[in-house]
């Protein structure tokens, strides 16, 4: 063969093998994400984060062009849910919308605890926190929270305060309190926010630590006695509740609410994911649902947002050891 005849031949083996680099290279670099992704949320559809997450996801999906579709796994405590983004495939296609009650309280409260919260889990974005606020019941015959603290200081062991269970924030939030301030105020556990709200307004409890969306209207409509709001600033929404914190008492219960993806997940979804949200968080209609269902939009990226989580660690799980809160 002439060296003639072999120049279009070596140059066609050139041009097969650049194509053959470039397919190898764009598959190996192809664009994330590819396909939809799946946030779990870890409690009942219809609820308060699962409501949440839905706004955060159809934001999240209009950011990056590609489904987010919102996935409820509930039961024992939101450890069910949470397991499973645990032990799913580190990819940035599963994901959990989880909170403080499951993911900072829960390892110090369940033994038996079957993933490491801190070690199987990467943090994504924290999209804000609810603002508790301490709410008592109407007849006590108190006006503000000094008030309540003296008579609790005067009555030790004879006041009582609801929760929706042992080891929730609700509960843990009026242990920061009790240990804050040296009081004994008994625990009486209920089966949801809304049974533990029944019982405070009929009587049968004096005191609970619940969202600020339920706490207002019940306050406003004379209910129950609003004592402050257990968070790091005034909410948004209702400006003219003021901070337990500007009333002298040093107590913060405002547990987040925030993205997590398993642990090993590349970084480069997880940046993705984070802008997504972040992007996400400042669009009108989320903000709006958002603030409606009674979150505080405190957008952390994922490198604050797990530094924050080292710290509410800790916080809460003070808490549960110096409340010797316990599980069976």
């Amino acid at each position: 063969m002439s060296r003639n005849n072999l120049k279009p031949t070596l140059q066609s083996l050139a041009g097969i093998a650049a194509a053959l680099t470039m397919a190898v290279c764009t598959s190996a670099h192809a664009a994330y994400p590819e396909r939809p992704i799946k946030i779990v949320v870890p409690y009942n559809a219809g609820g308060g984060t699962d409501v949440l997450t839905r706004a955060v996801a159809n934001g999240m999906s209009a950011a990056m062009h590609e489904s987010v579709i919102v996935e409820n796994r509930p039961g024992a405590s939101g450890m069910i849910g949470s397991e499973a983004v645990a032990r799913a495939k580190p990819d940035g296609y599963t994901l959990v919308m989880t909170a403080a009650d499951t993911h900072t309280i829960n390892p110090h409260v369940y033994p038996k605890i079957s993933y490491d919260a801190r070690k199987d889990f990467l943090p994504v974005a924290q999209i804000g926190y609810l603002p508790y606020a301490l709410v008592i019941n109407a007849k006590l015959g108190v006006n503000n929270i000094k008030e309540f603290i003296k008579l609790a200081q005067d009555k030790p062991g004879l006041l009582t305060y609801a929760s929706w269970g042992v080891g929730s924030s609700s509960h843990v939030a009026m242990e920061m309190l009790n240990v804050n301030q040296g009081l004994d105020i008994l625990h009486v556990p209920y089966t949801g926010a809304a049974p533990a709200m029944t019982a405070l307004m009929a009587g049968q409890v004096d005191a609970l630590f619940v969202p600020l969306s339920l706490a207002k209207p019940n306050a406003d409509a004379g209910k129950v006695k609003m004592m402050g709001l257990g968070a790091p600033k005034r909410f948004g929404g209702a400006p003219d509740v003021p901070t337990l914190k500007e009333q002298g008492i040093d107590v913060v219960a405002a547990p987040w609410i925030g993205i997590l993806a398993p642990a090993n997940t590349p970084q480069p979804a997880i940046d993705t994911l984070a802008k997504a949200a972040l992007e996400a968080v400042k669009t009108k209609d989320v903000i709006d649902a958002l603030t409606t269902g009674g979150l505080e939009i405190n957008p952390r990226n994922s490198k604050d947002f797990a530094d924050f989580l080292v710290s509410d660690y800790k916080l809460w799980g003070d808490t549960v050891k110096a409340a010797n809160i316990k599980t069976e």
